[in-house]
């Protein structure tokens, strides 16, 4: 019973990760709203292309890396699968296999719903930069909404670079004996989520960093103004 408690809790920790995922989408959702143009018949004209080749050439950088980690990631659960099948205790063996399946997709969901984000960001802050080299009449302040559109896409770029690596991370489990099995795979569950808590901190930042440059875009120079005439 003790087994089966374990491995239900490490799916209950997935569902609670995939659960503030979702929130920071439906957080993201709700700022683009304020992107878009609310003049009827308006265009928004972009002056360079979306982030489509970066984030091609990212993607190409990011698979060269993910061909070698699948080869090494490969041989680590060879070496697992090897030391689980000499288990006297083969449901223990079983279950230890099913956690270690678990932890790894968890990474790899999490890294690639996070990326996703941080994608739809970018792509939200070329539309807002458009809309401000345009003179779009909504744009109270051109300088800061450049200012902070840049800051933006460098907390972007940080989150990205660490989002890239963290899904490189393995966390197949380092089996020490078979008594410890279970506090093996609680140090890699452990670890994973930590890990997962530090990346989903630089998203959740670029993603402030974004509703900063909106803000600024479209209320700096209405407080300005008002400010200076109190």
């Amino acid at each position: 019973m003790t087994n089966v408690f374990w491995f239900a809790k490490v799916n209950r920790m997935n569902k609670t990760a995939f659960a503030a995922a979702a929130l920071s989408l439906s957080l993201l959702t709700t700022q683009i709203v304020f992107a878009q143009d609310s003049t009827p018949g308006a265009t928004v004209r972009m002056n360079r292309p979306l982030t489509t080749p970066r984030i091609e050439k990212r993607m190409d950088n990011l698979q060269t890396r993910m061909d070698g980690f699948r080869v090494k990631m490969a041989s680590r659960e060879a070496a697992l699968k090897l030391k689980l099948d000499n288990f006297k205790d083969q449901r223990k063996a079983q279950i230890a296999q099913r956690v270690n399946t678990n932890l790894n997709q968890i990474n790899a969901n999490q890294t690639k719903q996070m990326q996703s984000y941080l994608d739809k960001m970018s792509a939200l802050l070329d539309k807002l930069e458009a809309r401000v080299n345009s003179g779009s009449p909504d744009i109270k302040d051109p300088v800061s909404a450049k200012a902070a559109i840049a800051n933006s896409r460098a907390a972007i770029a940080t989150a990205s670079a660490a989002v890239s690596t963290q899904s490189l991370n393995d966390y197949t489990i380092t089996v020490t004996t078979e008594s410890r099995i279970k506090l093996d795979a609680m140090a890699q569950r452990e670890k994973l989520f930590k890990d997962l808590k530090t990346v989903r901190a630089l998203v959740i930042d670029a993603k402030q960093s974004v509703s900063n440059a909106i803000r600024v875009a479209k209320s700096l120079g209405k407080e300005a103004t008002e400010s200076g005439t109190q």
